[in-house]
């Protein structure tokens, strides 16, 4: 919300940054055709942090930023990704497992052999230098090309082997080899054995993390499962059966007829492909684990060859650096591990995503200890619970005269310090903390200027402003020598489209007139921590006044 020290410049009629000229009405014009003058000096301007900011200015005492360790496994291509997992997971190997790196058929349910790594090559191309590199390094006593020839011809095995014993895991089709990897796997047989459809399932290389079972497949949506399937169910002879993703791929029918009689059947499956991932992490990890993989949900390369990966399950993320969709980001807060990590390049998992991971994988301070402040829901209604609180850590900006919670001046810094980064770097602070009688004086200024209902729009009455509890800051940017242009320039749309990565919500969006009885205010952050901001951005809900009971009712979870 607009403070009296965002107005005018001291003893003059000036514009400077911060001023409103555009929400609701030409406000910039009024006052100047009315030759109002700068409020007196109880409502003197309060500097902004650009005029007192030290030339080396210390970040609050405060937590560190909040997430756990990320890494990433990956490379140029999905040939380094797979050497960088297989690097990632063993220092040497007895064998290493070839599958083609274009067409994923054979190599399905590669996830269940656990001797060595998976390696991808082309058909019959040549063999890629830093695949030869790999072999070498780990030495092993025998390579198995997953799949025939038409998946992995023979001249590509022999270069690859290189003198060493070169075996082949290829049936008459993909059902087939599924059901040779199994036997390879699990030579005595197992407990439990899993179903997935042969589409180049991603609920297959997905489940590559379960370690209790061989994958079968089956055909997508079928009633019945190929006899060779079920031959291989006979042979392992497990106590159950379970099926990987939904009813419309592994039917129940097909499920059943796998089974055969005597054995208990189950489904591990979510609304898609995202949602399964998660279950199946679940079902493999049900108390935690040290390591989560994200890979990309849309194509299975980097998922095959992290079947190895025996730390975490395996949870798939959109293409196109979209958002991680809610069953995802809930097994990272309900099961957080110690390290987030993405599978493959910038193009499978954005930078973006495994950020996110690694933000919602960690409860901040005060996620876990003030969430009766933090999560503060402040109205024209609903005031500051007592009137005149006053927060007992206020630290100050940057060596300036604003001051805010510690945990909001950690993560304001960051967003300050990313956005820099990103090319946007003259954002400072306008307003932060305001007592309960600075609010009161502000109230009164803009009652004064512009008449009590246009006020109430622009300006919390005492006792029901934001900042009064220290999680509210008022940014502004070079770019924009008003408050309401923000909005418009690159760093006020850089702060909109990034600001829940750091805990901060627009509280005042456009249009929201209605909901928050307040204009829109793009400069207006509101501090609510990383994991309500960030769970707000995926739900694609903007209203704090609509939302808090359900950041609520989920911290008490």
């Amino acid at each position: 919300m607009r403070s009296v020290g965002g107005a005018l410049r001291r003893g003059g009629l000036t514009p400077r940054p911060g001023w409103p000229t555009r929400t609701g009405g030409v406000l910039l014009a009024a006052v100047l055709a009315l030759g109002l003058a700068a409020p007196a000096s109880a409502d003197a301007p309060v500097p902004d942090d650009r005029q007192q900011e030290s030339s080396d200015p210390v970040r609050p005492a405060a937590d560190p930023v909040f997430t756990v360790p990320l890494d990433r496994l990956g490379g140029k291509n999905r040939y380094e990704t797979s050497v960088a997992v297989s690097s990632a997971q063993f220092a040497s190997a007895d064998t290493v497992y070839l599958a083609r790196s274009d067409v994923f058929a054979d190599a399905i349910a590669a996830g269940s052999l656990r001797d060595g790594p998976v390696l991808l090559v082309p058909r019959c191309d040549g063999l890629p230098h830093v695949i030869a590199d790999e072999i070498d390094r780990l030495d092993p006593a025998e390579v198995v090309a997953l799949g025939g020839e038409k998946s992995i011809c023979g001249a590509t095995l022999q270069t690859a082997a290189k003198g060493r014993e070169a075996v082949r895991l290829g049936g008459a089709d993909r059902f087939e080899t599924a059901t040779l990897i199994a036997q390879r796997s699990f030579p005595d047989g197992s407990d439990t054995v899993y179903l997935a459809e042969q589409q180049e399932s991603i609920d297959a290389v997905a489940g590559g993390t379960l370690t209790d079972g061989p994958i079968l497949l089956v055909r997508n949506g079928e009633d019945s499962a190929p006899a060779v399937t079920v031959e291989a169910v006979q042979a392992l002879d497990p106590d159950k059966v379970i099926a990987l993703g939904g009813k419309l791929v592994v039917t129940t029918p097909a499920l059943a007829h796998a089974a055969g009689e005597g054995r208990t059947t189950q489904r591990i499956s979510g609304e898609d492909r995202y949602a399964t991932s998660a279950a199946i992490a679940h079902w493999a990890f049900p108390e935690g684990s040290s390591r989560t993989y994200l890979a990309n949900g849309r194509s299975v390369a980097d998922s095959i060859v992290g079947g190895v990966l025996t730390r975490g399950p395996i949870l798939l993320v959109p293409d196109n650096c979209r958002v991680l969709s809610e069953p995802v980001w809930r097994r990272l807060g309900e099961h957080p591990p110690e390290k987030v990590v993405a599978l493959g390049g910038q193009q499978a998992v954005c930078t973006e995503q495994l950020r996110t991971g690694g933000r919602l994988s960690v409860f901040s301070g005060m996620e876990t200890e003030d969430t009766g402040r933090l999560y503060d829901l402040v109205t024209k209604q609903r005031p500051v619970d007592p009137e005149r609180y006053v927060p007992g850590d206020l630290v100050s900006w940057r060596g300036t005269s604003h001051q805010f919670r510690p945990e909001t001046a950690t993560m304001l810094q960051e967003l300050f310090d990313d956005a820099a980064a990103a090319g946007h770097p003259g954002l400072w602070v306008n307003s932060a903390y305001r007592s309960y009688d600075e609010q009161q004086r502000t109230y009164d200024y803009w009652v004064r200027t512009v008449g009590k209902k246009r006020a109430d729009l622009i300006s919390a009455q005492p006792g029901h402003s934001e900042h009064q509890l220290g999680l509210a800051a008022d940014v502004a940017g070079r770019s924009c020598s008003g408050y309401a242009c923000f909005g418009d320039t690159p760093e006020g749309k850089w702060v909109a489209a990034n600001a829940h990565r750091y805990g901060f919500i627009i509280r005042y969006p456009e249009g929201g007139t209605g909901v928050t009885g307040y204009d829109y205010e793009p400069w207006h952050l509101r501090y609510v921590g990383p994991r309500a901001a960030w769970m707000m951005h995926v739900r694609d809900e903007i209203y704090w006044d609509t939302y808090q009971r359900r950041a609520v009712a989920e911290a008490m979870h």
